[in-house]
């Protein structure tokens, strides 16, 4: 088959499921808290801030704080975006349309991580502008910015897109986001950081091991941020690969 062929029939997949995604009132109210509700927290974290305790926290950091509150949504999104079809029955007709069940699964993958870098860029990029501001004097004007914030800014979107791949992989292993929701969100509201101390394994699982990408956190023993966001990258492709070669040859009915 042409090579060109095969894109345009990825991008009708890819189409289709962006359509069939934002057609979701639960996906764009999801998406819309994702790049929302960090800055409202920012802004709260800004007008609360107590300059005699300035040396605690650099300056460069206010604003990522939010980013971790941001890691449920983005476990939701992903789920949301995978495993919708398996509640409302859609997934026998996605399948009847697109026959090439691999396309499905990337088509899938691809939109949540690209939704996902986004909702990173745009609601955390929001999140340190509003905080920066509302520190007032205390605060880093935009020209004031330095590239380390840049790269952490980048870091978060990286972290926010594997995090998401690995949920929306886990969600078509299970059938359900159900089961991706008990297993991730308590991983990423802190339950493992507090054994990490003791069991230092921990911090080669995927919400630990990226955690560095959001903002340093010094004195936890974790991973670097470049060899942490390695170890998760491989948690998201071995999820992705698993999803993918489990939807090729699994039945569809009983969904």
């Amino acid at each position: 088959m042409p090579t060109q062929t095969i894109h345009l029939r990825f991008r009708h997949a890819l189409g289709a499921e962006l359509t069939k995604a934002f057609s979701l009132r639960s996906i764009r109210t999801v998406l819309a808290a994702a790049l929302v509700v960090p800055a409202m927290l920012a802004l709260a974290s800004g007008l609360s801030f107590d300059p005699s305790r300035r040396g605690q926290f650099a300056l460069e950091s206010h604003g990522f704080e939010t980013a971790g509150f941001g890691q449920p949504l983005v476990i939701l999104l992903g789920s949301l975006i995978s495993g919708a079809e398996y509640l409302d029955g859609q997934l026998r007709t996605t399948v009847l349309a697109t026959p090439r069940r691999g396309r499905i699964v990337a088509a899938k993958l691809l939109l949540i991580g690209v939704l996902c870098a986004l909702a990173g860029f745009l609601g955390i990029g929001a999140s340190l502008l509003v905080e920066q501001a509302s520190l007032g004097e205390h605060g880093l004007r935009p020209e004031e910015f330095t590239p380390a914030m840049g790269w952490n800014l980048l870091g978060v979107c990286v972290n926010y897109t594997l995090l998401g791949v690995l949920a929306g992989g886990i969600t078509i292993l299970a059938r359900t986001y159900v089961v991706t929701l008990i297993v991730l969100v308590p991983l990423v509201l802190g339950i493992t950081v507090s054994f990490v101390g003791a069991i230092p394994a921990l911090r080669f699982l995927p919400d630990l091991a990226g955690i560095q990408l959001l903002m340093p956190y010094p004195g936890l023993g974790l991973l670097a941020p470049v060899v942490g966001g390695l170890v998760m990258a491989l948690w998201s492709a071995l999820s992705a690969c698993a999803a993918w070669a489990c939807f090729r040859t699994r039945d569809v009915g009983g969904s």
